[in-house]
């Protein structure tokens, strides 16, 4: 065992001899009682660093990252759709507009926004009806729920042949986009140590960027030697479902899951398999911890019933839920459905001459970035990270706008694919992987699979909306924006930004138990960072 864990854990252990009382209570002026009583029922380790959780709870980590793995199925399989849009045999397909003066044949726009329309609804439908699989059944079955919606998406997709199949095939994608968003970020968020939750729930974002960049890659690959068989992309995706249905048998139930049910048996059992050989944990402390804090949410609702969509929506759960709300909100106000979602397409439009090797350079800043933020997200702060990502992809996407105005040429074709190469830089470093992880942790444990489901579904509403829209707005048939449309995303990034400006709370390294004083306590979201909670007041936690 490490020496700095063992000496953090003996100054935790000595602190249940002392006792702290203050000269008013939670009603009065807003500081917390401290006594014997709640040293006894709080973690052990909350003092504990990042390097020392993660060696000593490896074990969740593990299976944190096998969870993030199913989003890396995730951005395969739903990235395909739109990214094979650009290829000759899918056209060949399943187009039916034909240019009158040099007889090419094209995807109708109308069809491409029609199944993007489709599939962020059925998403929307995916992330509430994953809500309700999680909350009655438990966080695994909404796991099992989509493994059998993206298999029969895959069949689906396989067998169509015309725009109305490949649209039963893109509403079974969304469905299971929604499920799995809404599954993984919940399960994660209640399988992570509390140090390294933030860098856990970000790997989503990482997770889906590599699921993309496999798509990049395997369309990059198929236009060179196959371009007319744009079924053996679809064939691939059995590749990592079959490798997601082989993991998925060995993650276990989430300890707060049967916690809230007042299952003991098995919440004490799913804490041994995770915490197994941790040297030091008791499992009788952890999980009454876990029953303190869930009684105190009860408590503060004034109810002991299930969870009703409404409680989020109540007191100072309004706040958090907006705020998850518009932190994840931002992904779609940035200009991803335009950049990510039709990437290949996009940049065909934008007229980049080799289109499929500028997706695959784009995905890969997409992974390096999301890397970066894997460090930022624990040391600059998730706030911090949001608002510059916000400021940054609003300026690039004036920049790129602009060149729409300049004739086709190389230097104004470089230009516009270094600034999107920008944007996707400072887009992943700020918000790919952050929203996720703000969605699911500013809420309070109780109300954190609804108040997710409602931020995702959100986020679905918005995706539908522009999916529907931005292929009109950029298809030569159509509208023939082009890349200006991205002025209007500049517009709904700068609004974004200044929502969550007053919004949104810096939540790296707090436990549930502090965001839930510091909501209680009206303390102002930007102020939050420097407030010291009850749990640092006593000398558990030092205060970063």
């Amino acid at each position: 065992m490490n020496v700095n864990a063992n000496t953090e854990l003996e100054r935790v252990e000595s602190k249940k001899d002392e006792v702290y009382t203050t000269s008013a209570d939670v009603e009065g002026n807003g500081a917390h009682k401290l006594d014997e009583s709640y040293i006894d029922h709080t973690t052990a380790f909350a003092g504990l660093t990042r390097l020392q959780a993660m060696r000593k709870f490896w074990r969740a980590c593990i299976f944190c990252m096998i969870t993030a793995f199913g989003v890396i199925m995730d951005g395969y399989q739903t990235s395909l759709p739109g990214s094979v849009l650009a290829n000759a045999g899918f056209i060949k397909q399943f187009g039916t507009v034909v240019n009158s003066s040099t007889g090419k044949i094209s995807v109708d726009a109308q069809y491409i926004s029609m199944w993007s329309g489709m599939a962020y609804l059925c998403q929307f439908l995916g992330n509430w009806a994953g809500g309700f699989i999680g909350d009655r059944f438990g966080r695994r079955y909404t796991l099992y729920a989509l493994t059998v919606v993206f298999t029969g998406g895959i069949i689906t997709e396989i067998v169509a042949r015309n725009y109305k199949d490949w649209l039963a095939a893109k509403m079974l994608m969304g469905l299971g986009q929604g499920l799995i968003q809404q599954g993984v970020l919940t399960y994660i968020s209640e399988v992570a140590p509390t140090q390294l939750r933030g860098a856990l729930m970000s790997t989503y974002g990482w997770a889906y960027a590599l699921g993309q960049l496999f798509v990049a890659i395997a369309l990059n690959t198929l236009n060179m030697t196959d371009p007319e068989n744009y079924l053996k992309a679809i064939y691939s995706e059995f590749v990592f479902l079959g490798l997601w249905i082989i993991a998925l048998p060995f993650l276990p139930e989430t300890p707060w899951y049967y916690a809230r049910k007042e299952d003991e048996v098995s919440a004490k059992k799913t804490l041994s398999k995770l915490y197994k050989g941790v040297e030091g944990y008791d499992i009788d402390r952890e999980y009454n911890a876990m029953l303190v804090e869930i009684q105190e949410e009860k408590q503060k609702s004034h109810s002991n019933s299930e969870v009703a969509l409404k409680d989020i929506f109540m007191g100072s759960h309004l706040r958090r839920t907006f705020a998850s709300v518009f932190a994840l909100v931002m992904q779609n106000w940035s200009g991803s459905p335009i950049i990510f979602n039709y990437t290949t397409y996009f940049l065909q439009q934008a007229g980049l001459p080799e289109p499929f090797q500028a997706s695959v350079i784009v995905y890969c800043i997409l992974i390096f970035s999301l890397m970066v933020s894997f460090y930022g997200i624990e040391r600059l702060g998730r706030r911090t990270l949001i608002l510059s990502g916000g400021v940054a992809c609003t300026v690039f996407n004036i920049a790129i706008a602009s060149l729409g105005f300049a004739s086709h040429s190389g230097p104004v074709d470089n230009a516009s694919l270094a600034f999107i190469c920008l944007w996707v830089l400072f887009y992943a470093a700020g918000f790919a992987g952050t929203g996720w992880t703000c969605a699911a942790e500013i809420a309070t444990p109780r109300l954190r699979a609804k108040t997710t489901a409602f931020a995702a579904s959100t986020n679905a509403i918005s995706g539908a909306i522009f999916n529907s829209t931005v292929p009109l707005m950029i298809s030569a048939t159509s509208r023939n924006w082009g890349v200006k449309t991205l002025y209007m995303f500049a517009i709904l990034g700068g609004i974004g930004t200044i929502i969550n400006f007053f919004l949104l709370p810096e939540t790296k390294g707090r436990t549930f138990a502090e965001l839930d004083e510091l909501y209680d306590l009206k303390i102002s979201p930007r102020k939050m960072k420097g407030h010291i909670t009850t749990l640092e007041e006593s000398g558990l936690k030092q205060h970063k």
